[in-house]
């Protein structure tokens, strides 16, 4: 087993399959010892609920069902593994609260995925991995 090079990773996951290959990555890194304890973070986008609107509820706790779901789901497959994993939800932009939950939970590590997106879609929507990576304070590790 290697030296402890990171304490305290933040893994932001979502339904993607990229989450998937996050996990593996994640998985490996722990087991080599490189990283020391993992949190696992779902962002449901809050921009995705429209407050103005009369189901504005009910469309919030859809979106939070979702999310915990993919948590659960990749919390029990890292058990399987005999990986323990603190699971976090939260809502708003990802990027945003990806970058809060470093800096409040002294996170010193970020695993991410990072989707391809063409020149068009990245001026357009951004992306989220870009985006935390020049904005972290801490290493971001992107599994692609």
């Amino acid at each position: 087993m290697s030296e402890i090079l990171f304490n305290k990773a933040l893994v932001p996951i979502n339904a993607s399959e990229l989450s998937e290959r996050v996990i593996i990555q994640t998985a490996r890194c722990v087991r080599s010892g490189m990283v020391q304890e993992i949190s696992l973070l779902c962002v449901w986008e809050a921009d995705e609920v429209d407050y103005t609107k009369l189901h504005a509820a009910e469309k919030e706790e859809i979106l939070k069902g979702q999310a915990r779901k993919v948590l659960t789901q990749y919390r029990g497959q890292l058990k399987e593994q005999g990986i323990a994993a603190e699971i976090i939800l939260d809502g708003g932009n990802p990027s945003d609260v990806i970058l809060e939950q470093v800096k409040k939970e002294n996170y010193d590590l970020i695993i991410m995925g990072s989707r391809k997106l063409n020149k068009l879609q990245k001026l357009i929507f951004g992306s989220v991995s870009d985006r935390v990576t020049r904005l972290s304070s801490v290493p971001v590790l992107i599994i692609k």
